[in-house]
């Protein structure tokens, strides 16, 4: 591993400390490297029913939220009800991607594609949130988790439309 890519890897356990939902209480704090991680065992998951390149899915899974480390972690919501902000926090991870390693560049850019790899991780990134919320709501967080929860039920029932090109035929 070349010194660039060293201190790339070595920066980027700052997503273990990079906290999802930091603007709400929640019961039990969660890491954006948590969950990049349950997004990637979704995809895998996904592949029994689901045509599509699972390594490059899971790549793209563990590599969607990397500009995270540099301008942490901004919800769904704040974008969907705030479009000039997710315009600008698009504008700025493009920026942090190009500084990237190149061996992870390519794989950052593909989760703002409409291939059946990037609907998949974004299912499974709806997905993920769907798995938190339903923690947070089963540990007695019954405020914000809620919409969370719908949220992504939405998010994901318009996904899994986009997605039924690609499932296998189960007849």
């Amino acid at each position: 591993m070349n010194k660039e890519d060293h201190d790339f890897f070595m920066r980027s356990y700052s997503l273990e400390h990079t906290k999802r939902y930091s603007m709400k209480p929640v019961v039990h704090q969660e890491s954006v490297a948590t969950h990049s991680y349950f997004v990637a065992l979704g995809v895998m998951l996904m592949s029994e029913d689901y045509k599509f390149d699972v390594n490059l899915a899971i790549k793209i899974a563990l590599t969607h939220d990397l500009p995270e480390m540099e301008i942490s972690d901004v919800n769904h919501l704040v974008k969907k009800n705030y479009p000039e902000v997710a315009k600008a926090l698009k504008e700025a991870e493009m920026q942090i991607i190009d500084n990237m390693p190149e061996s992870l560049k390519w794989f950052c850019n593909q989760y703002h594609y409409e291939t059946p790899e990037a609907l998949v991780v974004h299912y499974c990134d709806a997905f993920q949130c769907y798995q938190y919320a339903m923690n947070e709501i089963n540990l007695g967080n019954q405020g914000y988790m809620v919409d969370v929860r719908d949220n992504s039920l939405i998010r994901m029932a318009t996904l899994a439309t986009k997605l039924e090109a690609y499932k296998y035929d189960n007849n």
